[in-house]
């Protein structure tokens, strides 16, 4: 992201923009706003490992899911220790991160490749929510947290400092906190697609086993860029939770896994800004299409999905993003 400011001012003008939007809407588009950037984190994880190693994953609302609940069921069960809202975050994403570093050892240093991936994730993805669905017990807790089935959970404190009032995580200061993050996520990943790391699995796309005769060991670098991914998707699992106070079994069903796909597809997969923009313009679309039904969101992002892959392969939002950037240059000429 570094070299492209250096090129252009897009990134730069992008953030400036979503900086002042606060000065110009009330508190409901706000956190609506707030609400479609969280889930631009599960994208730009989606956009790692598929975009970068072309591994498409279907896990990616499982982790969402996990680091949602992980965080719930430990702050509730320390609800009211000192900085439980700064800890339990950190504590719910080493737990995802553990597991997708678990999933991804036994995903590629078993030989699992291609379709197969795929697969693997959706079934881990589809198990987990069948299981937090039967939940609904009282026998189903961990100390205080109940986890509540098809109902999901609540009552988990809001990130931040519980004994400051300006230190919480909400409103206003929910939107700028989600953004910085995005900034400086967004810088990193451009850091790592450029590192040596990165650009080993970038070649892994083309050709993995020409990538291990030359000495690298593509099972590992496979393995840190699908933990890079599980934790990013734990990202948006937390800061969904805490912008609507709850977790419940549907946000990580077959409809939740394959709507990230759709997104970065359709933003353009090779390009992190494009993800991270177009999440943000395609979840807005999804949600004012399903105020009418969630039928229409679904059939709408289908469509979207088979223009893409047959008229725009590098994603809508990611041409868009060339052609301005080409106008940008031709007006300063």
């Amino acid at each position: 992201m570094k070299n492209n400011i250096k090129k252009n001012k897009l990134p730069v003008i992008i953030f400036l923009i979503l900086g002042i939007v606060p000065l110009f809407l009330d508190s409901y588009y706000l956190n609506n706003i707030s609400y479609f950037m969280c889930w631009s984190f599960i994208s730009l994880g989606l956009a790692v490992i598929w975009g970068m190693g072309g591994v498409l994953s279907f896990g990616q609302t499982a982790f969402f899911g996990l680091a949602g609940y992980s965080f719930s069921v430990i702050s509730i069960n320390f609800l009211g220790v000192a900085g439980v809202g700064i800890w339990s975050p950190i504590l719910a994403l080493i737990v995802t991160g553990f597991f997708g570093l678990i999933v991804g050892y036994f995903l590629f240093y078993g030989g699992i490749y291609d379709v197969f991936i795929g697969i693997v994730t959706l079934a881990i993805t589809l198990v987990f929510e069948t299981f937090m669905q039967q939940t609904a017990g009282p026998e189903y807790a961990i100390g205080p947290a109940r986890l509540n089935g098809f109902n999901g959970m609540q009552g988990m404190p809001t990130l931040g400092f519980q004994d400051l009032k300006f230190g919480l995580i909400e409103g206003i200061t929910q939107y700028y906190f989600i953004l910085f993050l995005a900034a400086i996520i967004l810088l990193g990943l451009y850091k790592f697609k450029n590192s040596k790391t990165g650009l080993i699995f970038l070649a892994t796309k083309e050709d993995r086993d020409r990538v291990a005769s030359l000495g690298h060991n593509v099972q590992r670098i496979q393995l840190i860029a699908f933990v890079i991914a599980s934790m990013l998707a734990g990202i948006s699992g937390i800061l969904y939770t805490n912008w609507g106070g709850y977790i419940t079994p549907s946000s990580m069903g077959l409809v939740s896994a394959a709507l990230p796909v759709v997104w970065v597809a359709a933003s353009g997969k090779k390009d992190f800004l494009s993800v991270f923009v177009g999440s943000i313009f395609l979840v807005w679309l999804s949600q004012t299409l399903a105020i009418n039904g969630a039928q229409f969101a679904i059939i709408t992002m289908g469509l979207i999905l088979v223009i893409t892959t047959r008229f725009f392969p590098d994603g809508i939002i990611l041409m868009l993003k060339n052609k301005l950037i080409e106008k940008i240059k031709w007006l300063q000429s």
